[in-house]
């Protein structure tokens, strides 16, 4: 088995760690590492240099505009592709992050397949 690509969730809600962690982990060689807040989801990039990170966009110690601004700027991680998870209207996140190869934006209501799917193209897996 390949080693395992190392996906790093930023959510403060418990709840969507456990789900995306149980839909990630059961389709490919992926390890789910969880980070509740803004500041922890940082120091948690630097040190474990993932392979992409799922960032939502409101949530406590420093929003995830600040937080993907931030890791944009460290060399660690300024290649880290995201897929930002947020509930917050995908036009609005538009006006500060860009999709592009490196970042998809998702709404929260989108369905596990999809994020499942995206998390697959971003790692290249």
């Amino acid at each position: 088995m390949p080693d395992a690509k190392k996906i790093l969730v930023i959510d403060d809600d418990k709840t969507v760690h456990l789900i995306l962690k149980a839909a990630i982990e059961k389709e490919g060689p992926f390890k789910v590492y969880a980070a509740l807040d803004a500041m922890q989801g940082m120091m948690t990039a630097k040190q474990l240099k993932p392979d992409l990170i799922i960032l939502d966009i409101m949530m406590p110690a420093g929003g995830g505009f600040a937080v993907y601004e931030r890791l944009q700027m460290i060399s660690a991680t300024f290649e880290v592709p995201f897929l930002i998870y947020s509930s917050i209207p995908a036009h609005e996140i538009e006006k500060k992050i860009k999709p592009g190869l490196q970042v998809e934006i998702f709404s929260k209501t989108a369905r596990l397949e999809e994020i499942v799917a995206a998390v697959k193209r971003l790692t290249g897996s």
